[in-house]
């Protein structure tokens, strides 16, 4: 099975105060269990270190890319020119919804990819009908 991981998922599981941290260190350790292949974005690892960084520490969001970027535990998808573009559509398209442009590209690459299920704490991926992990 593969799974797209959002960033509400990657700082639940850096920040013990998070309100999500424990459910997301036993999904995590579901995960592992499993061998599910994880699968994100280059723009929500932009985010997550980004957060993680602010709301945890420097160290913290140095020790998440670290393990990220130079390991295999996530295959990091990054985002063509047309990704972009897809993705602006449907940030145009849906005003009456608080979708980010981060979230837009995350719809887009799981369509592409044919992924249904995402590991996350973001209710936004269930207004577009993808299985939430």
């Amino acid at each position: 099975m593969r799974i797209f991981v959002d960033t509400s998922a990657w700082l639940a599981l850096n920040d013990k105060n998070d309100q999500y941290h424990d459910r997301a260190v036993e999904k995590s350790s579901e995960i592992k269990r499993q061998r599910i292949e994880l699968i994100t974005s280059e723009y929500i690892i932009d985010e997550s270190i980004t957060l993680i960084r602010y709301r945890v520490s420097h160290q913290a969001a140095v020790i998440f890319g670290d393990s990220l970027l130079n390991s295999d535990i996530a295959r990091i998808i990054d985002v063509t020119e047309e990704d972009r573009f897809s993705a602006w559509g449907i940030f145009k398209r849906y005003d009456d919804k608080e979708f980010s442009f981060t979230d837009c590209i995350s719809f887009v690459l799981m369509k592409n990819l044919k992924l249904q299920k995402v590991f996350t704490y973001d209710k936004h991926f269930e207004q577009m009908r993808f299985s939430v992990f």
